[in-house]
């Protein structure tokens, strides 16, 4: 008796922007749940419902995949962070957290990949995450010196110290989020901020 192998079902046309978008998807949720080392081109086609070949289609190897997918979230966040931060001056440091936060939220996956340590990570990667903090520091170092100069406070410990709150924020809002919701990071923040005043 021959048993009839389970064909996997047919995935609908779809422009091919919108595959690309789809299967880079499918990546990014692969990293996040599993790790970099999950995210082969086999686990992406069967994550987003279609042949290995369709991901071959749009990418020549599992690198090129992964390169587009660094390339993509990247871009994405510096756009998103670009977004909240004042052109000019600190602003309210509460209001720029509650907008960070919320960004975060509106995109997890790609902030879970920007904050979260991953000890899969391949140097690409590592090294995307070192460029864009780098850019941080240089931005929040900037805003400190408009908003410490003369103060005594120094800048660049005044940068790290926000980078490193930012971050610590954005991690517990990402794998506790009922526990730590944003409100609760800006009312300590006003808090913290009216009790130095």
């Amino acid at each position: 008796m021959t048993t009839a192998r389970k064909r996997r079902p047919y995935a609908a046309r779809v422009p091919a922007e919108q595959r690309r978008t789809q299967l880079l998807d499918a990546a990014l949720r692969l990293v996040v749940t599993q790790g970099h080392g999950a995210a082969t081109m086999d686990a992406v086609a069967e994550h987003a419902g279609v042949t290995k070949p369709v991901v071959y289609g749009h990418f020549r190897s599992r690198n090129e995949l992964l390169t587009a997918l660094l390339r993509r979230e990247q871009e994405a966040a510096v756009e998103q962070l670009a977004d909240v931060l004042p052109d000019r001056g600190l602003g309210d440091p509460a209001d720029l957290l509650a907008d960070f936060l919320r960004i975060v939220q509106e995109a997890p996956d790609r902030w879970y990949c920007v904050v979260m340590p991953m000890a899969d990570m391949p140097p690409e990667f590592h090294a995307a995450r070192e460029s864009a903090r780098a850019q941080a520091l240089d931005r929040a170092r900037d805003m400190a010196r408009g908003l410490f100069g003369g103060t005594g406070v120094d800048p660049e410990i005044a940068a790290h110290t926000a980078v490193t709150l930012f971050e610590m924020a954005a991690r517990l809002v990402l794998t506790d989020p009922g526990r730590y919701r944003p409100e609760r990071f800006v009312a300590s923040l006003r808090a913290a901020a009216g009790l130095a005043g």
